[in-house]
C-alpha cells in the first residue's frame, strides 16, 4: 500500500508502526501535498489536513478513531507579528496581510475562523515558504505570519523569537470554543476503503515508543510535545470540535 506520511514530529507517533514494519511504500511530505497526491490517485491513504477531509467527504473516507489533536497550546501552530516597542498584541484588529505556511490547510482555515471571530473580517493571506515568513513579517510591519509543524517549533526556540509577539492557535481555539482541535486525519478514497485497524495498530506501536521518537528529534522538548501537548485518539470532545469547525467553515463559505 502507498502511504503518505507527514514529515513533522507531531505525526510520528501515528505513523511509527508503518515506518517500522517495512511493508508499505512510504511517501513523506506536508499534509497539503499529500492531499494533492491522494486526490490524484498517487496514494492509497495519507495523513491529511482535517479541513480537507471535511471538504471532501464525498470523495474520501477517513479513520474516525485516531488523528493529530491538541487541547490547548501546542507550540507548533503559531500566528505572530513583529514585536515593536510598546506594541500590544491586538487580535481584535486584523493586519493588512498574513504570510502563511500553507503546508497545513487546517491551520490556515483555523486562522481564518479565529480572526473572523475576533474582527468580523477574513484576513488576506499570501503563501510563502516557511523559512521566508519571519523576515517578511519584519520587513512589513503591518503584516502577520503563520508557521506550522517543525518550522514553528524551531521558530519559537530561535534567538529571533523575542522580536515577535506570538499566539498559539490551539490555545486561541480553546479560548473561543472550550474544545480540543483536530488538525489531521488518515484519509483514503471511498471506493478503496482501508481497514482502520491498520492506523490504530501503527499508533499503538508509536505510543509504546514515545521516548525513542523524542530522542531522535532535534528538539529538546520533544517528549513533552508529543506526550503532553498533543494527543492522538478521537473521542466525543474531538468529534464535537470537528462538528463545530465544520459549522464555522460553512458559515464563512470556506468548505
Amino acid at each position: 500500500m502507498r502511504l503518505g506520511l507527514v514529515k513533522h514530529l507531531n505525526a510520528h507517533p501515528l505513523d511509527y508502526g508503518f515506518r517500522e514494519d517495512g511493508v508499505h511504500d512510504l511517501i513523506e511530505d506536508t499534509p497539503a501535498r499529500l492531499y494533492a497526491m491522494l486526490a490524484e490517485g498517487e496514494l492509497d491513504a495519507a495523513l491529511i489536513s482535517s479541513v480537507e477531509c471535511l471538504r471532501n467527504e464525498h470523495r474520501f473516507g477517513y479513520c474516525d478513531t485516531v488523528g493529530v489533536c491538541c487541547h490547548g497550546a501546542l507550540k507548533s501552530i503559531l500566528y505572530f507579528e513583529a514585536n515593536e516597542a510598546g506594541k500590544e498584541f491586538n487580535l481584535a484588529s486584523a493586519p493588512e496581510k498574513i504570510y502563511a505556511d500553507s503546508g497545513s490547510r487546517s491551520s490556515v482555515a483555523l486562522l481564518q475562523v479565529l480572526y473572523h471571530s475576533s474582527t468580523g473580517i477574513l484576513p488576506r493571506l499570501e503563501s510563502r515558504e516557511p523559512e521566508q515568513i519571519p523576515a517578511a513579517v519584519l520587513a512589513d510591519r503591518e503584516s502577520g505570519g503563520l508557521l506550522i509543524g517543525d518550522a514553528a517549533l524551531r521558530f519559537s526556540e530561535s534567538p529571533d523569537a523575542p522580536r515577535f509577539l506570538m499566539k498559539d492557535l490551539g490555545q486561541w481555539w480553546k479560548e473561543l470554543e472550550s474544545l480540543p482541535f483536530v488538525f489531521a486525519l488518515w484519509a483514503y478514497p471511498r471506493e478503496r476503503p482501508v481497514d482502520h485497524s491498520l492506523f490504530e495498530k501503527s499508533l499503538e506501536a508509536g505510543l509504546k515508543h514515545l521516548p525513542g521518537i523524542a530522542a531522535e528529534s532535534e528538539f529538546s522538548f520533544a517528549e513533552e510535545y508529543i506526550t503532553d501537548l498533543l494527543h492522538y485518539r478521537l473521542e466525543k470532545p474531538e468529534w464535537q470540535a470537528l462538528r463545530r469547525f465544520r459549522e464555522r467553515l460553512q458559515a464563512l463559505d470556506l468548505l
